[in-house]
């Protein structure tokens, strides 16, 4: 019983910063869902590229996209997508199938759509990309943003 205590507060005290109360969250949206939302009510278009080992992208996910008043301000005005550049799957996206190459996740071998978003530009980890209603490209920030930055590429 002497011990029930012990782990009960050492699970709280690890388990708490998993539970993010009184935060908004992003609602992300898939490019297949993009696709209808578009062609339904047209709307901005935020896309963050990332990759699985982009310290600088977990960063922005975890400390940035969390905070309220940016979640709340990218939740109204925008559709906003991840996608991981070096990802395998197959998206269905502007009535093209995008494939990878590999079947298996390399670093450094892009997903082909990430590369046709970022037009010809190189790839660099976070790329956000803002797009119009109307899907053109708006304007692109590739390197980490703090909340300030990120409220300002918003406006």
């Amino acid at each position: 019983m002497k011990y029930f205590r012990k782990i009960s507060l050492l699970l709280v005290s690890l388990l708490y910063p998993l539970f993010h109360f009184g935060q908004e969250r992003i609602n992300w949206v898939s490019f297949e869902q993009l696709d209808s939302l578009l062609a339904g009510a047209p709307r901005e278009t935020l896309i963050f590229i990332h990759t699985d080992w982009c310290s600088y992208c977990r960063k922005m996910e975890g400390e940035i996209f969390t905070k309220q008043d940016l979640a709340t301000t990218i939740n109204k005005r925008y559709y906003a997508v991840k996608l991981d550049a070096e990802s395998v799957q197959q998206i269905s996206f502007d009535q093209s199938l995008w494939k990878a190459k590999s079947s298996r996740k390399r670093t450094g071998q892009y997903h082909p759509l990430a590369l046709q978003l970022l037009q010809g530009k190189q790839m660099v980890f976070p790329s956000i990309l803002r797009f119009d209603s109307g899907f053109r490209l708006k304007n692109i920030q590739q390197k980490y943003l703090n909340s300030k930055e990120l409220n300002d590429f918003l406006e």
